[in-house]
């Protein structure tokens, strides 16, 4: 029988006890969740930058100083004229509809005449 060299690599090998390990160590999972819980962090926080932009962008709006009195005149003047310049298109487009339906009714008329010179034919 030969005599086994015990310094050999693979003699080493087969005389060690070997365990199951599990597949990802503890460590990966752990890994996993702080990653998990950055990731929602970054989230929540995204979050409050829109949200305090968009109080912001209120509070500008509620805090502004007034109008001076002359831009408010101004614009009085100006929803004064716009209100003029469309009660007169108003009152010409009540104007043309009346003149366009006595037109049609003096056609409808002549139509109606000349359908009674025709007949007798």
């Amino acid at each position: 029988m030969r005599k086994v060299d015990s310094k050999r690599f693979s003699q080493q090998l087969s005389r060690q006890n070997y365990s199951l390990t599990p597949k990802r160590s503890t460590g990966i999972w752990l890994g996993v969740i702080a990653a998990a819980c950055a990731i929602a962090a970054i989230v929540a926080a995204g979050f409050a930058l829109k949200r305090s932009h968009e109080d912001v962008g209120k509070l500008d709006t509620l805090c502004a100083p007034p109008a001076s009195e002359q831009t408010l005149r101004d614009q009085l003047a100006h929803a004064q004229l716009a209100l003029e310049q469309q009660a007169a298109t108003r009152t010409a487009l009540e104007q043309r509809v009346t003149d366009v339906t006595a037109q049609n009714e003096r056609l409808q008329t002549d139509l109606a005449f000349l359908k009674k010179q025709r007949k007798p034919d």
